[in-house]
C-alpha cells in the first residue's frame, strides 16, 4: 500500500533532477547557428521538448474526436490536447526564431515573432542585472525605447559589460 506513493515520489524526483540537469547542461553549451556563427540560439532542448509534446497533444485531440459521443467526456481531453499542441508549437518556434548576437559595438536580438531589436553600446540608456532564480539576466534599455533582455551566462556578455564599464568611467 505504501509503495505506490513512494514510486510516484521517486518518478517525480527523477523527472525534476533530469529536467534541471538538462537545463544546466544546455545553458553551459550555447548553441551557435550554422548560417550565422556569431548568433547564439536557444538551447536545442526546447525543440526536442516541443517535438516530444506534439504527438501527445495530437493523440489526445484524436482520441477526443474519435471518443465517446458525450461531449462532457471528451471536452477536457480536447482542451488539454489543443493546449499541448500550442505549447509544442511555441517551443519549436522559440528555438527556430529567436537568437542573440553580441558584437563589439552592438547587441542584436531576434524575438520569437522574428522582430529584430538592436542597441548600439553608445545608445544604452540604462542597464539592470536581474535574476530569474539561479539564472543571471541582463536587461538593457536603449535611448530609442528598445529593450533587450538576455541570459548573461549563456552568452558571452563581456563586450556589453566592458562597454558599460567604459561609460561609467569618467573621461573615457
Amino acid at each position: 500500500m505504501i509503495q505506490e506513493p513512494l514510486v510516484f515520489v521517486g518518478i517525480v524526483l527523477f523527472a525534476v533532477v533530469l529536467a534541471s540537469s538538462v537545463g544546466q547542461w544546455s545553458t553551459r553549451r550555447p548553441k551557435r547557428d550554422r548560417m550565422n556563427p556569431e548568433a547564439i540560439r536557444q538551447p536545442k532542448v526546447l525543440a526536442v521538448a516541443g517535438w516530444l509534446v506534439a504527438p501527445v497533444g495530437l493523440l489526445l485531440v484524436l482520441s477526443a474526436i474519435a471518443g465517446t459521443s458525450d461531449p462532457e467526456d471528451r471536452m477536457p481531453m480536447l482542451i488539454i490536447g489543443i493546449l499541448l499542441l500550442a505549447t509544442a508549437a511555441f517551443l519549436v518556434a522559440t528555438y527556430l526564431n529567436s537568437y542573440i548576437v553580441i558584437r563589439d559595438d552592438e547587441i542584436i536580438q531576434r524575438t520569437i515573432l522574428r522582430r529584430l531589436r538592436t542597441i548600439r553600446y553608445d545608445n544604452i540608456d540604462k542597464c539592470r542585472r536581474l535574476r530569474n532564480g539561479p539564472v543571471p539576466l541582463l536587461k538593457l534599455w536603449g535611448y530609442d525605447g528598445v529593450v533587450i533582455r538576455f541570459q548573461a551566462s549563456a552568452s558571452d556578455a563581456s563586450p556589453v559589460l566592458a562597454a558599460l564599464k567604459r561609460r561609467q568611467t569618467p573621461g573615457a
